[in-house]
């Protein structure tokens, strides 16, 4: 099992010491449910092994793997910074009262909505992703921002780090940042404006990412560029992001296969120092945004088993009561995970094919998988599903979306409610008879 699970007397899953089967009974299902002391844990993990091997650095977590108000305030807690993508994930971390100068804001295609609303309240590091975004930001930092706005430039490093084609982001064909040979006009005018501060460059080369040389590369191309713009233009970068992308296992077989955190942050933070030490740079403030690495095993999707359909000799379906819906990892990169029957997690097992409820022949969540013969009214438990799964939610079919419970020292805290049939309609606007 991944995470802080066990069996009960009863025979029932489990989580951080929550009953399954009476979170599934109280709360209902589908529902999202996180262990906020893994969470922290693996936080804590990340800021331990920095303050061990690197003296300058921040965290910052990715937003974009799973973002609510009531992480907000964990993230908040534990000191780290916030990487947001978009508006929207700005604006609830802004409502959920998280310090705006710690906010780091990412975005190929900023809307003038989006660039504005940013301008006016604050941010800790604007990356500027493109020249278009550069050029539209000298325009409007002196009329919308009372500040010298901090920026970071995304550099495209040219790294491939051989995951799926859908998360690799640090290729020469990638629609984010500036080609390196591109990047050095942008940065000097950025330099040369009043609005404007530069702190550092950025990249981010992929996601879900097994093995450490890919990002010792990406590091090693990104302070060559910082040697080689101070030898030309003698301007010295003092922050260097290097983004995310550290995989996780989804299964027990996986365990083996990612480095750790500890590992991943040493072996970045020796890189970075033998390097400025053997071109004589001042070590830059190191930044690096986990975010799959610190949610996906602290989350667990509970489901209902319903609908039980055998074809002699071929296969035996169990549908649950959610899908692609609340996780469409499958269908988009044929992701694979493991379950377990809450309600009876040891007993005889039959092999089956775990789907969802959807319209579509595709809406499988579990292609094969061996379980304690399932039958309706059964609760079914998908682990690490922390990442990802909330994030990319939808309402296709027009099924509401999921829940999500904290679980804090072992008690159940519903912090996102279900949405129900009205929330479907809600923004509708009715004809004129």
């Amino acid at each position: 099992m991944l995470g802080n699970k066990s069996i009960n007397k009863d025979n029932h899953l489990e989580i951080a010491g929550c009953d399954v089967v009476s979170l599934a009974q109280t709360m209902g299902t589908p529902l999202y449910v996180y262990d906020e002391a893994l969470l922290r844990s693996n936080m804590q993990e990340y800021e331990k092994s920095f303050r061990e091997n690197y003296p300058h650095f921040s965290l910052a977590y990715a937003g974009k793997a799973f973002l609510c108000s009531a992480l907000c305030s964990i993230i908040k807690e534990e000191d780290w910074w916030l990487d947001v993508v978009s508006g929207g994930e700005y604006y609830l971390a802004s409502t959920a009262n998280f310090p705006v100068e710690k906010i780091i804001f990412h975005g190929n295609n900023k809307t003038n909505e989006e660039r504005r609303l940013v301008l006016r309240e604050g941010v800790g590091r604007w990356v500027v992703d493109n020249e278009v975004e550069l050029n539209l930001l000298l325009e409007e930092a002196s009329s919308y921002a009372s500040y010298k706005v901090p920026l970071f430039f995304r550099l495209t490093p040219g790294v491939d780090p051989h995951t799926h084609q859908y998360i690799t982001t640090g290729k020469i064909d990638s629609k984010f940042g500036f080609l390196l040979g591109e990047a050095e006009n942008a940065i000097l005018k950025a330099i040369q404006s009043e609005d404007l501060e530069v702190w550092g460059l950025h990249c981010h080369i992929g996601s879900q990412i097994d093995h450490i040389e890919p990002f010792l590369k990406a590091a090693e191309v990104m302070l060559q560029f910082m040697v080689d713009f101070r030898k030309k233009h003698g301007f010295v970068f003092r922050e260097l992001d290097l983004g995310g992308g550290l995989g996780v296992p989804y299964t027990d077989e996986e365990k083996s296969r990612f480095p750790s955190s500890h590992f991943y942050v040493k072996e970045i933070s020796e890189k970075v120092k033998e390097m400025c030490g053997e071109l004589s740079y001042p070590l830059p403030r190191l930044y690096i945004e986990p975010g799959r690495s610190v949610v996906n095993t602290a989350g667990s999707t509970i489901y209902r088993v319903g609908s039980v359909k055998e074809i002699p000799g071929i296969k035996k379906y169990v549908a649950v009561d959610g899908g692609m819906t609340d996780n469409p990892r499958p269908v988009l990169y044929g992701a694979k995970y493991q379950a377990h029957i809450g309600n009876r997690v040891a007993g005889e097992r039959e092999k089956v094919s775990v789907v969802g409820k959807c319209c579509e022949s595709g809406d499988v969540l579990i292609e094969e998988i061996e379980l304690p013969s399932p039958s309706p009214g059964d609760v079914l438990v998908v682990e690490a599903t922390g990442a990802y799964n909330y994030s990319m939610a939808s309402n296709y079919n027009l099924i509401p979306r999921p829940g999500v419970v904290f679980i804090r020292e072992g008690e159940p805290e519903l912090v996102v409610r279900p949405e129900n049939w009205y929330d479907l309609v809600r923004r509708d606007i009715t004809p004129l008879e």
